[in-house]
């Protein structure tokens, strides 16, 4: 059995053509299409999905608190949003929330491909139109490059590879040193950028151009 995926989506076309995107994944299996908040819910709890796709044209508000429910009841399913709301500040609100994925309804197929492929492979997607501007505005602030002046060549490795979603023991196996080690580096990289956690390392990253989408 492949890893299972979730599509929310409320109209059946929609649903139909991600399905027949994702249907060119031997490893993705459809566990479930949820067309409104209760079948979202029910599903959700139901089949533990590996890969949750949602569509936000819903009010922000509502999707947020969907978002927590997946991390509620599906805690190691990676989340991908796609909505017509490309505003920067709005995305980060969703990754802060634990969001792996976003991408805009206008974006290609193509590019839908990718983002699900990088995603799942490194964790975390943002299209690159909106991190392009994202990163932009971020540099016109200024705010925090100094902070990435301040991490040693070992610590900027480290933050890109949990920047990417890999845990403590996969990093620790990649670059050959002990779990401790790592933990030890997060702690003076958490530091130095000013962040209490993974999720704001990440957001760091991204804002910062630490890792590339």
């Amino acid at each position: 059995m492949g890893m299972k995926v979730l599509i929310a989506d409320p109209y059946p076309i929609t649903r139909e053509g991600l399905k027949k995107v994702i249907g060119q994944y031997t490893d993705l299996e459809i566990c479930c299409e949820a067309s409104n908040k209760e079948e979202f819910l029910t599903g959700i709890y139901k089949y533990k999905p590996d890969i949750v796709i949602l569509e936000s044209a819903r009010r922000k508000s509502e999707t947020m608190e969907l978002v927590k429910e997946v991390h509620n009841k599906a805690k190691n399913a990676k989340l991908l949003i796609y909505s017509a709301n490309d505003v920067p500040e709005t995305v980060m609100q969703y990754m802060e929330l634990g969001v792996n994925g976003y991408l805009c309804k206008n974006c290609s197929v193509e590019e839908f491909i990718r983002g699900l492929n990088q995603m799942m492979k490194q964790g975390h997607y943002i299209q690159e139109s909106i991190a392009n501007r994202l990163k932009n505005g971020n540099s016109r602030k200024n705010t925090n490059k100094s902070k990435i002046s301040l991490l040693t060549k070992r610590e900027l490795e480290i933050l890109i590879l949990v920047s990417n979603g890999m845990l403590n023991k996969e990093i620790a196996n990649k670059l050959c040193i002990s779990e401790r080690t790592v933990k030890n580096h997060l702690s003076s990289i958490f530091k130095k950028i000013e962040v209490s956690d993974r999720t704001q390392a990440a957001i760091f990253s991204i804002k910062n151009g630490v890792i590339n989408f």
